[in-house]
């Protein structure tokens, strides 16, 4: 375990520390690791701290490079001086901007300073296409502060986050993955951004506003309605978005920001963020991944790209995972759920019981192999492994609920042989190409098999005997965890147009109920008994697969 006291944000960062990184990281040469490799051999100094490292890369194969947060840390606008609108200031460099690519890392922006870097950087870009001209002064249109509507207030709070964008249409075009649509720290998520403002506050937010020519104004507004229109979990995911792109335009030097606002039109102002977006992530990377990178060609380029941003990506959850979860590493205390022994109970029970039988034999094994480690002792990270494992291999084999009376349809030997022959009949008077059920990849699976059989019965228009129970279509036909589940948990979640959609299903086909149970169980953050891990998806989203979540 290393030193309590040397929290992963606190790793030493002299030129020694600086060489074990580059060493962990593989990216010495041949004489520079030996030299390394013989001094680790004679240097007890070294030795703990490349074992503190170590210990470190064991969740993160290496330390990412701190980027700037992207939700305000400060939500008031306090200190905030407009320029007069009739002399435009000098453009400005925002606080933390370097004249590389790679910034380091730097406290939270505040609102306070997005809004005035931007209201000069803005006012400075007259004349250069984007936001044309400053003599025009056109005023919302409550003259009077007090009587401002509950709209005209929206628009101005969320007037730092629209200054970058051109419309609607933009601010979607934004959320593409290669440019700000994936978060890249842990964001608080189901929560408001902006924040109220006093009238002071407003006011000078308003200033601000009624700088810009008649054109620009209506259309933030029309960007601030047709927002606004959004369902609440459709809008706040944009939101989001629009501040990471905010934050990223405040750290830029003023030049490439100059270049992207200045485009001529939305499109050229697209592509320049794609350009310096990838641009600034290529020369971000390590010396010899850079060149790894140019000494590719063609589709293996992109390829390489491609893999090293995926795993940048897993890294980076990695670290963030790392950070929220430091306490319980420094301790060796068990992640969730596995922290509490009933939890622990039931997932071992989910495993055995509704993982176990889905996975081929290596999978069983790898698994059992965990299993027994788990028994040497309590290691988080093991735990961690375990628990990364379990969610992993139910993505690979997803399921539905069980029926709770009959046998499982998983091949043609579990069928009807009337009905078979219908099928094969059917099937081969639609012509080559068409697979035989014998031979299909699904057989041996369920509810995979069941499935195909299904839907080749409904387009060979082959009647179903009414006999056969491929799965459950309502309530009773379920096992009784997932009936009292049905009965209890979901009821209680569901709205009355779902409980009606759910009971309109029980009349269709076996599999239309179950999606729709497996459907609504997601969306309400719940667990089906033998189905699902138990415990929250949010939480398994958040701790193992890395996914933006509730805890």
């Amino acid at each position: 375990m290393p030193d309590e006291s040397l929290l992963p944000h606190e790793l030493p960062d002299d030129d020694a520390s600086e060489e074990l990184v580059a060493y962990l990281d593989g990216e010495l040469d041949d004489a520079e690791t030996r030299a390394v490799e013989s001094k680790l051999a004679t240097d007890g100094a070294a030795r703990k701290k490349i074992d503190n490292l170590k210990k470190t890369y064991d969740l993160l194969d290496y330390l990412p490079k701190p980027e700037p947060s992207p939700s305000f840390a400060s939500r008031t606008l306090t200190q905030l001086n407009l320029p007069a609108p009739s002399k435009p200031p000098t453009p400005i460099v925002p606080s933390g901007a370097t004249s590389g690519y790679v910034f380091p890392a730097q406290p939270p922006v505040s609102r306070s300073w997005l809004v005035a870097s931007w209201s000069l950087a803005l006012a400075a870009s007259l004349g250069l296409g984007y936001f044309g001209h400053l003599l025009a002064r056109p005023h919302l249109e409550a003259a009077d502060p007090t009587k401002r509507t509950s709209e005209q207030v929206r628009l101005l709070e969320r007037l730092p986050l629209y200054l970058g964008v051109d419309d609607f249409e933009f601010a979607k075009q934004l959320e593409a993955p290669e440019l700000f649509g994936e978060p890249e720290h842990d964001e608080p998520h189901g929560k408001a951004i902006v924040d109220t403002l006093t009238s002071v506050e407003l006011e000078h937010l308003e200033n601000a506003f009624k700088t810009y020519p008649v054109s620009r104004q209506q259309q933030l507004r029309k960007l601030d309605e047709e927002l606004a229109e959004l369902e609440p979990a459709r809008q706040l995911p944009l939101i989001e978005t629009l501040e990471r792109y905010a934050v990223w335009l405040d750290r830029l030097p003023d030049a490439y920001r100059k270049e992207i606002l200045t485009a001529p039109a939305a499109v050229e102002r697209l592509e320049s963020v794609r350009i310096l977006k990838a641009r600034l992530w290529r020369e971000g990377l390590p010396a010899t991944v850079r060149e790894r990178i140019q000494n590719a060609e063609g589709p293996q380029r992109e390829q390489l790209v491609a893999d090293i941003k995926q795993q940048d990506a897993k890294r980076r959850n990695m670290w963030e995972l790392a950070k929220r979860e430091w306490a319980n590493i420094r301790t060796d205390r068990r992640p969730w759920p596995f922290d509490n022994d009933e939890l622990t109970k039931q997932v071992h029970e989910y495993v055995d019981t509704g993982l176990r039988p889905r996975l081929n034999n290596v999978e069983r094994a790898d698994l059992d192999a965990m299993r027994k480690d788990l028994a040497a002792g309590s290691d988080w990270f093991k735990w961690y492994l375990y628990g990364n494992a379990v969610t992993r291999l139910t993505d690979l084999h997803p399921t539905l609920p069980e029926p709770g009376n009959g046998k499982l349809i998983r091949t043609v030997n579990d069928l009807p042989q009337d009905f078979v022959l219908q099928l094969r009949k059917k099937s081969v008077a639609a012509g080559a190409g068409r697979r035989q059920l014998v031979q299909h990849p699904a057989s041996g699976k369920w509810p995979d098999f069941a499935e195909v059989v299904v839907r080749e019965a409904h387009e060979l228009k082959v009647p179903i005997p009414s006999s056969l129970v491929f799965g459950p279509t309502k309530p009773d036909d379920y096992q009784p965890a997932v009936k009292h589940f049905l009965q209890t948990e979901l009821s209680s979640k569901a709205v009355p147009a779902e409980r009606a959609e759910l009971k309109k299903l029980e009349a269709e086909s076996w599999p239309e109920h179950s999606k729709k149970v497996m459907e609504l169980a997601r969306k309400y953050n719940l667990a089906v008994p033998g189905v699902t891990p138990p415990g929250p998806p949010s939480q398994w989203d958040q701790i193992y697969r890395n996914r933006p979540g509730k805890k």
